[in-house]
């Protein structure tokens, strides 16, 4: 009934972002694909352009970077399902509300990675936070802790 209810919800109130999440993964060609609580998992190798996006979830589509090893993996999973449950509470405001505030975040906190500046943790910003506390609580696993 969960499963259910999970997909009805994805598919009415959250049908922008389920949309492209689709368009998205169709685009990825053939990736290992798993499904997890539910949604639906792309684990992507050898898309050098995309390595660069990292992870991200769309609805009830997860990418992930295939090439981080196992354990990250499994915590990138349970953070990007808190941002699909994000969509079910947000619906059709869940890309102005939670993905564009989470993609500009991403970006930033990957820039000054990179160039060494200091920065707030990754989970300090609310999309993140959210997130991390969503899928853990509804999947039981431990979330990322950047």
């Amino acid at each position: 009934m969960k499963c259910i209810l999970f997909y009805l919800i994805q598919w009415t109130w959250g049908l922008l972002q389920n949309i492209a999440g689709l368009i998205f993964m169709l685009c990825l060609g053939r990736q290992r694909r798993g499904i997890y609580h539910g949604a639906l998992i792309t684990y992507y190798k050898g898309k050098p352009k995309l390595s660069k996006l990292g992870n991200c979830s769309l609805g009830m589509f997860i990418f992930i970077n295939g090439e981080n090893s196992s354990d990250l993996i499994e915590s990138i999973a349970v953070h990007e399902y808190g941002h699909s449950i994000q969509s079910l509470i947000t619906g059709p405001l869940y890309l102005a509300v939670i993905g564009l505030p989470s993609l500009i975040w991403a970006r930033r906190f990957a820039l000054k990675r990179k160039t060494g500046e200091s920065c707030d943790k990754y989970t300090s910003r609310y999309p993140e936070r959210q997130a991390n506390t969503l899928g853990e609580r509804t999947t039981g696993g431990k979330p990322v802790r950047w």
